[in-house]
């Protein structure tokens, strides 16, 4: 596949604006300030300005309570400073997880490194696995099911960050628990010590964050740790967690000058154990207050109602493509802000769909959940084991891969003819395993068929070669990926821009997120195989907190949890989904753990035994977190919500909203689904040719519709021209067809499990495959020794057939014909045995009989053979050739059998063949599958014992609808095992293939 041509880059001055700002006080330079005010008034400024006026008095920390508000704290510090002229030797903004990681460093000569969330998250899964399997730890016997379980890993360490963030160990968790009668606290203690005493045999000293906090403060409450700065700054105070308040006001009373900024009404992460506790008194030390007083930001707000989540879609992107177009705001300066994170992907979709480009921060990435990252997974994964034939379908339509579903379809189509007697995707994954140069596909395969297994063999062969020359990890995975060509061809669309640009955007940051966790993992553990990293990356399942490098912003929108928004200010900013029960979400954290208890023992000394309701402080926190979103924007603020009633789940806007309206006097506005049209050229050209083909719009509007899709088709735009109006005449009818009474024994289990796949599977018409034909000369030596037919003659007869058909190499057909030759003589074994202790009734009986009167129900089929006991009960024998028995308990479930049953019970044998009863319906004793290919000695059998008349009932009521489920017009798609090997994936509305298709 040739690489896309690159667009040409130029470098130029990034816009700044150093414009000296005014502020009603002065900047202070000596003492202690709090400086506070509402969202927008600038509290953040003028730290900034404060920093700029004492770098010249001597050294400065900056201090932030997040490496992201860092990072913009530090971009606009930079830009000030330059304007000045003034350079300095050493960081000045610090989050004050880095601050402590300094600290630390500079106290010991260990190797120390700091952990991300991701990775302690999975440590702490793979010990709680540990202690579920072997019967460790302390755990209340109660609660060990739940151990291997990620909610409560997930909770556990939530509950050992805000134990440690307050300075408690292993001993005080177990004795707090021991006072207060609380043993999972002191089940939680003994598991901390098993965690640090792991973490120590690293080698490396590994912290949380919350613990290189705490052991900082042990520094410097011993003395250890006495660096000093001149002036010392804090913005967001009120985002602070007890230890790094304590922390930073250790470096508070060391300064000259100490500044602090913050508001209180902006404190939203008490989840993440932050408190503004700290910010509203100073810790208790002497200060003075500077109040900048209210906002500066004076947007514009429009509350919108939608009917539904499409209008509401709609809704949104309709707001930002005007806004863009109509008005020239860039992309970049406008926001979406939503309540969580689960809402972010749906609006994306959206966006992209509609051609907005989007961007997401980058440091929410789940590595292990971005398709870019699954692709190159699965590419290492193939190097050194056999991949499932889904993961080889993943890998090839993946990036990795390039293919798409019908070029991967029409390529399994063409190995097929060229290898009949092999599954295709057998004979495509030896394909792909060898070095040896492809066969000659002419004929067969088109170039770019053949392109696609060049492609794939050229990138695992690269990989191969690395692993061969006993690469690192990270030479594997950098050979993988140049062979792949990717990079520059998402370099060429990231730089195009667009939506497109900033799917290559999200991509390439994960990429290179992955190369930063496959250097790091190298770096720590150099003798770990590729398989270790990827389980090392397959385990985490938190964001990692990647390194975002980037220094020029693409133009796309921001999409940010309202969390994410804190501390940022867009100049549209669209605060979408505020619904009640998701806004304000009022549910507790770590329940399990009683984690409030404990933060409300060690924060306010209250006795865990008396009773505490949080729903009012959840509340509160709730509205601050709607009041941070809404008082991001600069220019306009528009506030949309569902309101449907009639939905599976009822939505009804957020009580949020209705305050907000009456604090700023807006009317809130219901939009309409039939008036709400995006502004892209889909959506118009949609419209127009709705109203062009429409015969009930007037002529003056079919005549205008008319001559702008004329237009657009003259300039060249996709869909405009008459030509490209596909499927036009829609469906030739939506009526149902003739329902069939008659339902298939063989069709019933199929049709139960997915009655789409079983009807279209039918209607693609399968090849036949070798082990098919197979199966069917299998079945007619079987019936030719059932009607007596000398066994030589018959055996001649299927096996002259059976070679006929060979067309690979002699040395498999050899074997083939072995395999087969064996089968007949297990089939002679078994029948002779039948022979002996039953009488025969019947073979290839073919069945037809009414099973519900009421419907007119029918079961029709073939029975391979009928016997008869000596008690004179009927049993059931149906052949199978191939070699896999299901286990008693699926026998006992199996639906052919079960149909064959129930219609025996409701027919009688007439000759050979089974009609409806003119009395009592057969009795049965049993139903036998026979397994003549099985590798067990004796000739595999499993019997389904005779179902009672109330079990062959609720069969009936079972099997009732499936003729209606049959008929159409619409066909029901269930997932399941099935799937895996399902033939018409790339259709169906269930598997991410066919819903491009399936969802219009």
């Amino acid at each position: 596949m040739s690489s896309p041509v690159t667009p040409r880059a130029y470098l130029v001055s990034r816009p700044t604006d150093t414009t000296p700002r005014t502020w009603p006080v002065d900047l202070p330079s000596a003492g202690l300030w709090k400086v506070t005010g509402d969202a927008g008034a600038g509290v953040s400024s003028f730290l900034v300005d404060t920093a700029v006026q004492a770098v010249a008095r001597g050294r400065v920390l900056v201090i932030s309570s997040s490496k992201e508000s860092g990072a913009r704290l530090r971009a606009e510090l930079s830009e000030r400073l330059a304007a000045t002229g003034f350079v300095v030797d050493e960081p000045l903004v610090r989050s004050v997880h880095s601050l402590a990681f300094a600290l630390l460093r500079q106290q010991t000569d260990k190797e120390i490194r700091l952990i991300s969330g991701a990775e302690q998250d999975a440590m702490i899964r793979q010990l709680l696995i540990g202690n579920s399997e072997d019967g460790t730890g302390t755990w209340p016997q109660e609660l060990r099911p739940a151990l291997p379980m990620v909610g409560f890993a997930r909770q556990l360490r939530d509950f050992l960050l805000r134990a440690v963030e307050r300075g408690l160990g292993p001993d005080d968790l177990r004795r707090l628990g021991e006072e207060h009668n609380i043993a999972i606290w002191s089940a939680a203690g003994d598991f901390l010590r098993e965690y640090q005493q792991v973490m120590r045999l690293t080698g490396a000293l590994r912290y949380s964050a919350s613990e290189l906090v705490a052991e900082v403060l042990a520094g410097m409450n011993a003395g250890e740790i006495t660096e000093t700065w001149d002036a010392v700054i804090v913005d967001d105070a009120q985002h602070l967690a007890p230890a790094s308040a304590q922390l930073v006001s250790h470096l508070l009373q060391r300064a000259t000058l100490g500044v602090v900024g913050g508001d209180v009404e902006q404190a939203v992460f008490r989840f993440r154990g932050a408190s503004p506790r700290f910010f509203a008194n100073m810790g208790g030390l002497d200060h003075q207050v500077i109040d900048l007083g209210a906002t500066r930001r004076s947007p514009q707000r429009q509350v919108v109602i939608a009917p539904e989540e499409q209008t509401h879609h709609a809704t949104l992107v309709d707001t930002i493509r005007r806004a863009h177009f109509e008005h020239g705001e860039p992309f970049s300066s406008m926001a979406v802000v939503v309540r969580s994170t689960p809402m972010i992907e749906p609006i994306r979709r959206s966006m992209l769909a509609a051609g907005v480009p989007v961007m997401l921060d980058p440091t929410d990435v789940v590595l292990a959940e971005q398709r870019i990252v699954v692709s190159l997974l699965l590419g290492l994964e193939a190097l050194g084991s056999e991949l499932q034939a889904t993961q080889w379908r993943d890998l090839l339509l993946g990036p990795v891969g390039g293919a798409d579903p019908v070029t991967l379809r029409r390529l399994l189509r063409g190995l097929r003819r060229f290898a009949p007697e092999e599954n295709a995707e057998v004979v495509l994954h030896c394909l792909l395993a060898t070095d040896e140069e492809l066969p000659d596909f002419e004929g067969v395969l088109t170039d770019r068929e053949v392109a696609i297994l060049a492609r794939m063999r050229s990138v695992l062969e690269a990989g191969r070669e690395a692993l061969a020359a006993n690469g690192s990890v990270e030479e594997v995975l950098w050979a993988v990926w140049a062979a792949t060509g990717l990079s520059d061809r998402l370099m060429a669309a990231a730089l195009r821009g667009g939506a497109t640009g900033s799917q290559a955007d999200r991509d390439l940051d994960a990429a290179m997120a992955l190369f930063d966790a496959a250097g790091d993992f190298t770096e720590r553990r150099p003798t770990a195989g590729v398989g270790s990293f990827i389980e090392y990356i397959a385990q985490q399942e938190l964001p990692t907190g990647v390194r975002d490098r980037r220094t020029a912003k693409p133009d796309a929108v921001h999409v940010i949890t309202a969390h994410g928004a804190a501390g940022r200010e867009f100049g549209r900013v669209i605060v979408a989904g505020v619904h009640e029960h998701s806004w304000p979400s009022l549910g507790e954290t770590g329940t399990m753990f009683r984690q409030e208890d404990l933060i409300d023992l060690l924060d306010a000394g209250v006795d865990p035994a008396v009773p505490v309701s949080h729903a009012s402080e959840r509340l509160v926190e709730e509205r601050r977190l709607f009041h941070v979103a809404t008082t991001r924007a600069t220019k306009h603020l528009l506030v949309t919500a569902v309101d449907d009633q009639d939905s599976d789940e009822v939505v009804t806007p957020s009580r949020f909203i209705e305050e907000f309206c009456t604090s700023f006097n807006v009317q809130a506005v219901e939009a309409d689904a039939d008036t709400v049209k995006v502004l892209a050229k889909d959506e118009v050209i949609a419209q127009l040719r709705r109203v062009l083909t429409d015969p009930e719009c007037d002529a003056v509007a079919r005549t205008q519709a008319a001559r702008q899709l004329a237009r657009l088709d003259n300039a060249g735009v996709s869909g405009a021209g008459e030509g490209q109006w596909w499927g036009l005449r829609g469906a030739s009818t939506s009526e149902a067809l003739q329902q069939r009474t008659a339902l298939s024994p063989s069709r019933i289990e199929k049709l139960l499990e997915c009655p789409m796949r079983e009807v279209l599977e039918r209607m693609v018409g399968l090849d036949e495959t070798m082990n098919m034909i197979h199966g069917s000369l299998a079945h007619a030596y079987f019936e030719a020794l059932g009607r007596g037919m000398e066994a030589a003659k018959a055996r001649a007869a299927v096996m002259a057939a059976r070679e006929e058909m060979q067309d690979g190499p002699s040395w498999k057909n050899e074997r083939d014909l072995a395999d087969f030759a064996r089968l007949l003589d297990r089939i002679d074994t078994w029948v002779v045995a039948a022979q002996a202790r039953h009488e025969l009734l019947a073979v290839e009986a073919g069945v037809d009989v009414t099973v519900d009167m009421e419907t007119g129900l029918r079961i029709r089929g073939r029975v391979d053979r009928l016997e008869a006991d000596e008690g004179g009960l009927v049993r059931i024998v149906d052949l199978k050739s191939g070699s896999n028995m299901p286990t008693q308990k699926e026998t006992d479930d199996n639906k052919q059998l079960l149909a064959y049953q129930l219609a025996l019970s409701n027919g009688e044998l007439r000759g050979e063949e089974i009609r409806d009863a003119r009395g009592d319906g057969m009795q049965i004793g049993s139903a036998v599958l026979v397994y003549p290919g099985s590798t067990t000695k004796a000739v595999g059998t499993r019997e389904q014992s005779a179902k009672s008349p109330e079990e062959l009932g609720e069969f009936a009521q079972l099997i009732r609808p499936l003729p209606e489920a049959m008929a159409g017009p619409t066909l029901t798609a269930t997932t399941g095992s099935g799937c895996e090997y399902c033939q018409v994936r790339s259709l169906c509305p269930v598997q991410p293939e066919g819903m491009v298709i399936a969802d219009v």
